[in-house]
């Protein structure tokens, strides 16, 4: 399953960084070991088999060198060139890796939605969504767990935004019938694989997005849930639930929007 390529979106907000691709981006790149060409930090690898990698990330360029955000962007940029390589030199063909980003806002509260793009061994690309949120008001990361109420789990998440997310699995790619399998709410709840256990998310505006799976999974959890029919694999990001915080106000903390 394939989504559609997340471009490299910023959302202007009103806070003390700046998140586009400033000066810091090519002396970024160079700790990564490859070169800035204006849009991307490039790079290749070519392979035992002769075979070339080529892998792009782009870099949210003030956000690396920002005391709130850079720690953790930057390692996690660092690991993903890392990974990439490490697996481009036992590729038997021509791959790729490509990572983009999206910056999104609440208030004071900012989320970096990374969508990696790349070649593995099989026929298509896969998906996969590294997302991270932070208040910069108060210099720290924030969990999901930390924009709930104290004592409420994630289940709370999937009641309250059923219909939302059902209406998000009702879209989903392939084109399906409404409330068929795979694409039914408990099989993608935060206890199941298919949610990537709602690992990758972010809040923009007046909601709350969850990307479904983080990563691509290889087949439903159990693995026998439906017998006898086919088992499904899930590109990473194939659903996207835009879920309004409104609606979830009885479980979030007051400077999230609860009530």
């Amino acid at each position: 399953m394939r989504i559609r390529v997340v471009p490299v979106l910023l959302v202007v907000a009103a806070l003390a960084v700046a998140p586009v691709a400033g000066a810091s981006a090519p002396d970024f790149c160079s700790s990564l070991g490859a070169e800035w060409d204006g849009a991307y930090c490039h790079t290749s690898v070519l392979s035992e088999r002769k075979a070339v990698r080529d892998i792009k990330v782009a870099v949210p360029g003030d956000l690396v060198d920002n005391p709130v955000t850079g720690p953790t962007i930057r390692d996690y940029l660092t690991q993903l060139v890392t990974n990439w390589r490490t697996v481009g030199v036992h590729m038997v063909a021509d791959s790729f890796g490509e990572e983009n980003f999206q910056i999104l806002q609440r208030g004071d509260v900012l989320s970096v939605v990374f969508h990696e793009d790349y070649h593995a061994d099989g026929p298509k690309p896969n998906n996969a969504f590294r997302t991270f949120t932070f208040d910069m008001a108060r210099g720290v990361r924030v969990g999901l767990a930390d924009v709930l109420k104290p004592g409420v789990d994630f289940g709370a998440i999937a009641t309250l935004g059923a219909p939302f997310i059902q209406d998000a699995l009702d879209q989903a790619p392939p084109p399906h019938e409404a409330g068929s399998y795979p694409f039914v709410a408990e099989r993608w709840g935060p206890d199941t694989v298919y949610s990537g256990g709602y690992k990758a998310w972010a809040l923009s505006g007046d909601e709350l997005i969850l990307y479904m799976p983080d990563y691509p999974v290889a087949h439903d959890s159990p693995i026998n849930y439906t017998p006898g029919v086919m088992q499904w694999s899930m590109d990473g990001g194939t659903v996207q639930a835009d879920i309004p915080l409104s609606a979830l106000g009885s479980v979030l903390r007051p400077e999230f929007g609860g009530t």
